[in-house]
């Protein structure tokens, strides 16, 4: 039985070569970035899988209330974890684990060998008791107990070492600070997939950062210095809602008098491990959101190749009439009939899934560098891949094949036998429904690339508030190179290709992690306004071009300025109700452990965007540092002619001043898009699969055409002898089909508008969705149709009609 579907699908396709051809490209290109997607899906799912006990893994939220600017942040005060392991039985373990606020990049030196590296974290010894991590060497329960140890990734462990073993070994770190000896104390994989990747973890016990966490002053702050991302593991069988009333019953236990001192209050929340990297909504679009609208075009295009295998079959029944006619009378059951149309279909399923696996491997390479993965065929995902292989295929056969296997087997043999059979009004307007579906589909996602694409263009090339052009900045990682910027300032000044320098705590495009609550004369800090703060050196504003709209900048005397003046923006006075004029000279206070400490508005600067357009612009402070304090970052407004010879010239000077710092430099504008790469990663991905379902659509249509030119030769024929003009022809025959792209477009401009309102949803500064859009789209796809159609009505116009009239 089997062997006989095989061999009429096989002579339907050679009888029928250029719909099988359409057919089967159609489908394997379908199934192909199906396969594609749910392998992008799958590595995104697989994040946080692997740690032991992983259900009752959660990270600690705290939400901050009567503060604007701050909401939900995905850490808390230094000392919350480890007193809630202490106080509540349901907890039974807790760690924290550390990226140092403002140390994006860590000094690392062996030997002769300096170097930067990335993600460098303090942790608890603690930590490898709830997040897994495959040990080289060492012991994970060990590893972190000890002061200045640290645990490294084997790819470091390569960097520094070559092929030798690195327990024991003992190596220098500079988190910011002076350079620290640290013992390998372990070798973890560096390429597990969570939302946490470390390249290093020293010891909570530590020198430096460590010290801090474990000073009185940090382990006594319960209502500030939310700055710690903190992990409890939950005992088996927890009610989270009942854990959570109990920490806040602990925090008010320990935190109460805190909160009302600083005028807030704060309640503590769990995340659960296994969402931080797809679910969380902390600072971010939650990735869930893309995976949805990846998964979604994986299934239309599936469903649109699918359309197009119904579509044809159904459309090409008068030529099989006869042969369901005969089986009919010969006394084939309708059930076998069915069985072997489907059987049938799924012939051109296979070899359109063997072909499909062949455009997977060679299109692989291309959607990693998309996509910025490394997914491959291997042990981990080989399963995953043959169930969605499998599964794909039924589902392929079975919607590509159900509809013609119970059309055709309805034929009834008497009227087909006798020349009066006809396709009916149901299989025509099922055909047209389809149609219409498919460019619906397509009008709805190319409505979506364009309005993904607008707005990240408008994000780029949104006004920040300031010039971020021919900026360059240089970190001051460590204490020689803090030391040495005002002679570094001083010789960069003199270059001709410097126009000025300044420095700053922290950069546009980088969260600003100081904070506090500032109240005006007259109140007190129950009605504080939450600020960020920043430490600027003179001159910072000027050379990012950030308006002064009242009042003075800083002068360069940090003696007189101090930390007690302070710039605000336009959002600080509106937070308070002043004018920018009005605030010039207003005294704002902030009070902590019985101390009232003053600060005196000198000026007020204009909005301007610190970090991505996602986030609304909060109420700022800009203050000067103290005659002793050192800042994090220089940067250098400077001339574009020989952009190359200038940074030389100033690595030079660098390494002429600070001898034991490696130089490294960024550009601000580059530093700025960083902040869109994921969203401009997920743009390029839903514009090629978007392109692809347009282009399944099309050969959908071409088929189609070819069949509807076919259909109606005759009549060509006829309407030619008549007089018809080519043109005339080709708009009678285009016309069904316009109807049809004019009906989809209709249609798919309120799904298309629902969807990506709610998508932007997510950015605090967006776009608006006019019209134009959703015009420029249904314009594209009519377009496109005309094209594809018009090619087959124009061959078939242009046949001479003595062909297609001869019989008559």
């Amino acid at each position: 039985m089997l062997k006989n579907y095989v061999k009429i699908a096989l002579r339907n396709i050679m009888r029928n070569k250029v719909y099988s051809a359409i057919n089967i490209f159609g489908l394997s290109l379908g199934v192909a970035c199906c396969l594609l997607l749910a392998m992008y899906i799958q590595d995104e799912m697989s994040y946080d899988k692997h740690h032991a006990q992983k259900e009752d893994l959660y990270r600690i939220i705290t939400q901050i209330h009567g503060k604007d600017g701050l909401d939900k942040i995905a850490s808390c005060s230094p000392p919350i974890a480890m007193a809630m392991r202490d106080e509540i039985p349901e907890v039974q373990n807790a760690a924290r684990l550390l990226n140092p606020p403002g140390v994006a990049q860590n000094l690392i030196k062996y030997e002769n060998n300096t170097f930067y590296e990335s993600d460098g974290f303090l942790g608890d010894s603690t930590i490898f008791d709830l997040l897994t991590y495959a040990f080289i060497e060492g012991s994970p329960a060990k590893a972190l107990t000890e002061p200045n140890a640290v645990v490294i990734t084997g790819t470091l462990a390569q960097k520094l070492f070559g092929k030798e073993p690195a327990l024991n070994k003992v190596i220098s770190i500079s988190q910011s600070g002076p350079m620290r000896d640290f013992k390998i104390t372990g070798v973890i994989e560096g390429n597990s997939k969570s939302f946490v990747k470390p390249n290093f973890i020293v010891s909570m016990m530590s020198s430096g950062w460590g010290e801090y966490v474990r000073s009185a002053e940090a382990q006594g702050e319960w209502a500030g210095q939310n700055f710690m991302p903190s992990y409890v593991k939950l005992v088996p069988g927890h009610v989270v809602e009942e854990v959570t009333k109990k920490m806040n019953e602990v925090l008010v236990k320990y935190g109460s008098e805190d909160m009302k001192a600083l005028g807030l209050s704060k309640t503590l929340s769990l995340e659960p491990v296994q969402h931080i990297y797809l679910k969380s909504d902390i600072g971010r679009s939650p990735r869930i959101t893309y995976i949805y609208i990846i998964a979604s075009i994986a299934i239309f295009i599936l469903l649109l190749a699918c359309i197009n295998f119904m579509n044809l079959s159904t459309a090409k029944a008068t030529k099989r009439a006869a042969e369901i006619g005969i089986r009919k009378v010969l006394g084939a059951f309708r059930s076998s009939l069915i069985s072997q149309i489907l059987g049938e279909a799924f012939v051109l399923v296979m070899i359109a899934i063997v072909l499909s696996i062949v455009l997977l491997q060679l299109a692989l390479p291309f959607f990693n560098e998309l996509t910025d993965k490394s997914i491959s065929f291997g042990a981990g995902n080989v399963g995953y891949f043959a169930a969605a292989l499998l599964f794909i295929s039924i589902i392929t056969g079975l919607l590509a094949g159900s509809y013609p296997a119970f059309y055709l087997s309805s034929f009834q043999p008497a009227a087909v036998l006798k020349g009066k059979f006809s396709l009916n009004n149901t299989a025509g307007l099922l055909r047209q429904a389809l149609v219409v579906f498919q460019f619906m589909i397509a009008i709805a996602l190319v409505c979506g690339m364009f309005i993904i694409g607008k707005q990240l263009k408008f994000m780029e090339e949104q006004n920040l508030g300031f010039n971020p052009e021919a900026k360059v900045v240089l970190p001051l990682r460590t204490a020689t190179a803090q030391e040495n910027y005002p002679g570094l300032q001083k010789e960069l000044s003199r270059n001709h290709n410097v126009i000025s320098v300044s420095s700053a705590r922290y950069m546009p495009g980088s969260i600003i992690w100081n904070d506090f609550a500032l109240y005006e004369s007259g109140s007190d800090m129950n009605n504080a306004k939450f600020h960020r703060v920043n430490t600027v050196d003179y001159g910072y504003l000027e050379l990012l071009g950030i308006p002064i709209i009242a009042g003075r900048s800083f002068i360069d005397n940090r003696e007189t300025e101090g930390q007690r003046k302070i710039i605000i923006n336009r959002s600080s006075a509106n937070a308070f109700g002043f004018t920018p004029e009005k605030a010039v000279g207003q005294n704002l206070y902030f009070e902590w452990q019985g101390e009232k400490m003053a600060f005196e508005v000198i000026g007020v600067m204009e909005d301007y965007h610190q970090t991505s357009l996602k986030e609304k612009i909060y109420p700022l402070v800009y203050q000067m540092p103290g005659a002793k304090q050192n800042l994090e970052y220089a940067i250098l407004n400077i001339n574009t002619h020989d952009v190359k010879a200038t940074i030389r010239s100033i690595e030079k000077t660098w390494k002429t001043l600070i001898d034991d710092t490696p130089f490294e430099y960024s550009f601000l504008d580059e530093n700025i898009h960083q902040q869109y790469l994921e969203d401009q990663k997920v743009s390029k991905i839903i514009t090629s699969f978007t392109l692809i379902a347009m282009l399944i659509s099309c050969l959908g249509l071409y088929g189609l055409s070819t069949y509807m030119a076919e259909r109606r030769f005759k009549e060509i024929g006829v309407r030619k002898v008549m007089g018809a003009s080519v043109n005339q022809i080709v708009g009678l025959m285009s016309k069904e089909f316009v109807r049809l792209v004019i009906i989809a477009f209709v249609i798919s401009v309120p799904i298309a508008w629902y969807a990506m309102n709610k998508w932007l949803g997510g950015f605090a500064y967006k776009i608006s969705i006019d019209a134009m859009v959703f015009l420029y789209a249904g314009a594209a796809a009519l377009t496109i149709a005309l094209l594809t159609v018009s090619f087959e009505s124009l061959k078939a116009a242009s046949t001479n009609p003595a062909k297609a009239l001869r019989n008559e």
